[in-house]
């Protein structure tokens, strides 16, 4: 057998593109024909779906807080503190922020090329974002000092360990301040002239002190902790202490890491703490507790003490000073608490039906706002929270989801995924919306997907977990399940219950391609990795695509295109990207995602360009046997949603008349659905208010989508040219169906 080259120039190509975005590589520029271009104004309006991280502005008018639908990276909004006039700001993606000292702006850190960047975005309407002068690529938000001079960040090195930064507000003069501890946490003393910082297990775990008069960095805490909080009133660092696993007290201390104290804090479930703005205590979230019966106390003391030392030869953090397992455990919702140090008191603030998952205490210390679910929640929601009468107000609403439609062969039915009920569910349901079968509390997964089995009219679930089918009769067995050791994709066959598995073997480093036939309610496997005559074959398989008559297969080994017969032989390279890339004849690439034509003469696929900084997306059509390619569309990658999105949500697929190739791409952020001409390369939109997961009824020729209109996630149906749009209206359903 002749192995072609792509596998480890595919493994070294990846690696140097993740782990170095900012670099430039050069090569011979390389002709595209000229698109169309389709431009639209990002729609902002709606109504936030839910929240969390909230964020009180400075003078305390204001929240900003991210948000988003189910499928859909997480924006930065700003709204009163009432609720009322929310505010989208932003559309390609948000992972964290802060508000500029004069709260007239905010800082965002975002990833939308495959890597972290810092900016800055106004909080008035239609406000541009900018970069913050000063900062180098990966650098963290800037944590200005007290008296504004100056700003400290952290930013990865050549070895991606993060080092502490330190600049002049302005941007002017910045200056790397240590090499190779990890940094993170950054805080000032309050006359500026000092920093402390968290550093990572490489180096020491603990807090470090940095002089800027001297530039010279002590130690003052050398022992593991959770993430501290410096509060100005108290003048005392705050820190969570592991005890035991999964048990925690509460430490405090000067700045100079003398006179330590400890608090038993029995409630605490993590490292995350708050101070309140008397510094007399600390707010966290945390569970109630309840006594272990002495059977089962015993039966966890007979475990013994832990190891003094781990495996790296560092001393373990010390036992509990009563040097005993407690005798209670944590039971029920996670609320509020305060701590008061003097007192050693635990105090629930929060209400009992309310299940917190983070919060944010104004600076004055009269409000809060908390971020956590009900039983009637979708996803996290925001209440403003009073400090002296305790009231709760609801500020954001999440609303349901309807998600991942796929029609069955005849277009009889459809399968999809709701989370109507408080609990994500599978759906059936007719053409016309009535609702026939329903199977909830499904584990949903980021890459699972969802295909009929045409011949028992059943239905198989895939993800990086493995896959599962059954049908009315009941599951449909996987005997060779534990052959696989990490999943990739998976395709079911229209003309059969045949399945493409793409897997790494439990006893195997690179992934292999397998099918599956259903016999007598059990899985046949069938290993299509070794053709028994001698041909050329591939290192690697992924992305594997049954042809609509099912008797090909087209595959991608991450650089090029691949197709063979059915049965596993004929394996032919199509495209030859492998070359290009090796000779640098023109910009490094990779394909994936081949898709056949429904006459099965035309494929298409998706071409990832990696030019200089710049991460291009395109769609390409060519004969089956690889000849006449023609790009049809070209994009660059400007948005969280395209970077961590596959394929962004269902990959292109033709319409039932072959002429045209139906896509989704993103406009300032916001996905949406088109079509291009393969003849004439026209390009229409068929949506304009956000859609994904658009799937074609195979007998009527029209698409049933998730529209993403007003923030919301509702099934729509349009026809194959965007005319005639409907929303899908699901009807009740029969009692136990």
């Amino acid at each position: 057998m002749k192995r072609l080259p792509g596998s480890l120039f595919t493994i070294i190509l990846l690696c140097l593109f993740a782990c170095v975005p900012e670099q430039a590589i050069r090569h011979e520029a390389q002709e595209f024909p000229s698109l169309p271009q389709v431009t639209v104004r990002p729609d902002l309006s709606g109504e936030p779906n839910g929240g969390f991280n909230p964020s009180f502005s400075p003078d305390g008018s204001m929240i900003a807080f991210l948000s988003s639908t189910l499928h859909t990276p997480h924006d930065l909004w700003i709204m009163k503190t009432d609720g009322t006039g929310a505010k989208r700001l932003t559309t390609k993606g948000v992972k964290d922020f802060r508000w500029s000292p004069d709260g007239k702006s905010i800082m965002i850190t975002v990833n939308r090329k495959g890597f972290e960047e810092t900016l800055v975005i106004g909080i008035e309407a239609e406000s541009a974002e900018k970069r913050i002068t000063g900062l180098v690529p990966g650098a963290s938000i800037p944590a200005y000092s007290p008296d504004g001079e100056l700003f400290a960040f952290t930013a990865p090195n050549e070895k991606k360990v993060r080092d502490l930064w330190i600049g002049t507000a302005d941007g002017e003069r910045i200056e790397a301040v240590t090499e190779k501890i990890s940094v993170r946490n950054v805080f000032w003393s309050p006359d500026s002239r000092k920093i402390y910082y968290e550093v990572g297990k490489d180096y020491g775990v603990g807090i470090w002190e940095m002089d800027l008069a001297t530039m010279e960095s002590k130690s003052i805490l050398s022992k593991y902790i959770g993430t501290p909080g410096y509060s100005e009133k108290a003048n005392l660092i705050a820190f969570a202490y592991p005890t035991n696993p999964g048990e925690f007290e509460i430490r405090t201390m000067k700045l100079d890491g003398s006179d330590i104290k400890n608090y038993v804090s029995p409630r605490l479930p993590g490292r995350w703490i708050s101070w309140d703005t008397d510094g007399k205590g600390v707010y966290y979230l945390g569970q109630d507790i309840e006594e272990i019966h002495a059977t089962e106390a015993s039966d966890e003391s007979a475990k013994g003490p832990p190891e003094k030392t781990a495996a790296d030869g560092l001393e373990k953090p010390p036992m509990h000073p009563t040097s005993k397992k407690p005798d209670f455990k944590r039971a029920g919702v996670t609320s509020l608490w305060h701590l008061d140090f003097e007192t050693g008191a635990e105090r629930r603030l929060s209400p009992e039906n309310l299940h917190l998952t983070g919060f944010s205490l104004y600076s004055d210390g009269t409000k809060m706002v908390l971020v956590g679910v009900t039983e009637k929640s979708y996803a996290a929601e925001m209440f403003s929270f009073d400090m002296a009468s305790e009231e709760v107000v609801q500020l954001t609403e999440s609303r349901v989801s309807s998600w991942m439609a796929v029609p069955s062969r005849d277009s009889s039915k459809i399968a999809y995924f709701t989370n109507e009920g408080f609990i994500d569910t599978l759906k059936v349901v007719g053409f016309e919306g009535e609702e026939l079968a329903s199977y909830p509390g499904i584990l949903q997964e980021g890459d699972m997907k969802v295909s009929w089995l045409p011949d028992s009219e059943g239905m198989m679930i895939f993800s990086g977990r493995g896959l599962f089918a059954f049908t009315e009769k009941g599951p449909i067995e996987f005997p060779n399940r534990v052959d696989h050791r990490v999943f990739f994709y998976a395709d079911v066959s229209l003309q059969g219950d045949k399945v493409l598995l793409n897997s790494i073997p439990r006893f195997g480093e690179t992934p292999g391609l397998y099918t599956l036939e259903i016999k007598e309610g059990k899985f046949l496997q069938t290993d299509l990795r070794y053709p028994q005559n001698p041909e050329d074959v591939p290192e690697l398989y992924f992305q594997p695509r049954w042809s609509f008559d099912g008797r090909k297969i087209a595959f991608t080994d991450r650089v090029d295109i691949w197709t063979m017969k059915a049965e596993g032989t004929g394996r032919t390279r199509i495209t030859t990207f492998a070359e290009n890339n090796l000779n640098e004849t023109g910009k490094p690439s990779l394909a994936s995602y081949p898709v056949w034509s429904v006459n099965g003469e035309m494929i298409c696929y998706t071409l990832t360009v990696y030019d200089e900084k710049e991460v291009i997306r395109q769609i390409w059509v060519m004969n089956a046997d690889g000849s006449e390619g023609r790009m049809l569309f070209s994009e660059e990658l400007d948005s969280q949603f395209q970077a961590y999105q596959a394929e962004y949500t269902n990959q292109p697929f033709f319409d039932a008349t072959d002429e045209r190739v139906i896509y989704t791409a993103v406009t300032n952020g916001i996905p949406d659905i088109f079509s291009v001409g393969i003849r004439d390369g026209k390009v229409q939109r068929l949506t304009e208010h956000g859609a994904i997961y658009p799937s074609l009824f195979p007998e009527e020729g029209v698409v049933i989508y998730t529209s993403l209109e007003g923030n919301n996630e509702t099934l729509w149906i349009m026809n194959s040219d965007g005319t005639d749009k409907r929303r899908f209206i699901i009807t009740g359903a029969e009692e136990n169906k």
